[in-house]
């Protein structure tokens, strides 16, 4: 059974289930304090799965100051590094 992290899609939208690891994409985040990413304690890291419908138009970031995953357009992420 996958980690709950992994269980379905990221993105709040959609209902796919993680089934294998050639398909989507994954995000991870080295955590220091699991806890406030509503981790447990000895889990340091922060993994997140988008199926591969999603990756196509959405990507993973994560706001470490608040704990969140958020799900933005890569149309969005690309103009802010430009």
């Amino acid at each position: 059974m996958p980690a709950p992290e992994l269980g379905k899609c990221a993105n709040p939208e959609c209902n796919a289930e993680f089934k294998r690891l050639a398909t989507g994409r994954i995000y991870t985040l080295p955590v220091s304090n699991p806890l406030a990413w509503g981790l447990p304690r000895h889990i340091k890291q922060k993994v997140v799965w988008l199926c591969s419908k999603c990756a196509t138009t959405s990507q993973v970031e994560f706001d470490e100051q608040h704990c969140q995953v958020l799900i933005v357009s890569r149309r969005h992420s690309q103009r802010q590094s430009a």
